[in-house]
């Protein structure tokens, strides 16, 4: 076990299993539902609902049904305001695109996951793209490495060990640390198709002003789009905006 792990508490892990749980159904859940699905004692997912009742995070429905409830408004309207910090470089991706001629995403750690928030498509007719919202796993890509450039060895093999998801980091570990390093090295990380949609990407770490990774700004293409030079001016495209991300998010 690493450091990570003997550093969490399971009972909170529990805690937020529940929540996301409940965040992601419609209709709610009952304790029964919550406890076989998350693999939870009926006891533990009992008190554990009791206290999230006694905060007003979540509240009981008909048929036993817990969901979500107004006491975490504090926290979606703080999460909101953090959503809209980043809206505001939606015309550095603008131009991104319009000088690259690719598709550029702005992506963001949510726990264990990765997520693009913001897109701004290539002005070409057919090109690589993605949808916004959706969650990969954070070890996952040239993403994963910008948004875990500052973690340590530890917490990227613990990530990568815990991923369930199929992806080739899960039982690979190294391929992160590489893309870590590569960024360390040289600014950005590029992922030349070895991934499960067989897509290129060059991600870059966007930093707040204390210097900590908040985003992952990416180019997606295809093997075309990053032969000879094209790499190098295209990673020092995503490094010039990735800095005026950083400037606007203040």
């Amino acid at each position: 076990m690493n450091k990570m792990q003997n550093n969490t508490i399971p009972a909170v892990e529990k805690t937020v299993a529940i929540l996301n749980c409940l965040g992601n159904r419609n209709g709610g859940a009952t304790q029964a539902e919550l406890a076989a699905e998350l693999d939870i004692t009926p006891s533990t997912c009992y008190r554990i609902l009791q206290t999230l009742l006694a905060a007003d995070f979540v509240r009981k429905g008909a048929g036993g049904r817990y969901d979500l409830s107004n006491g975490l408004a504090p926290v979606v309207r703080k999460l909101s305001d953090f959503t809209a910090r980043f809206s505001v470089v939606q015309p550095v991706l603008d131009r991104l695109a319009a000088e690259t001629g690719l598709c550029c995403k702005l992506s963001i750690r949510q726990g264990r996951d990765q997520v693009s928030i913001l897109r701004a498509e290539s002005p070409r007719p057919m090109a690589v793209s993605g949808k916004i919202g959706v969650h990969f796993p954070i070890v996952e890509g040239s993403v994963g490495a910008a948004l875990l450039a500052d973690a340590s060895p530890g917490e990227i093999r613990e990530l990568a060990a815990s991923c369930t998801v199929p992806v080739a980091e899960q039982n690979h570990a190294e391929l992160v640390l590489a893309g870590v390093e590569a960024i360390r090295r040289h600014g950005y990380c590029f992922n030349a198709g070895k991934n499960r949609w067989r897509v290129d990407a060059l991600s870059v770490p966007v930093r707040d002003m204390e210097g900590n990774v908040i985003a992952a700004l990416t180019l997606l293409g295809s093997d075309a789009d990053f032969t000879g030079d094209q790499e190098q001016a295209l990673a020092s495209a995503v490094r010039r905006a990735a800095r005026e991300c950083a400037k606007l998010c203040g």
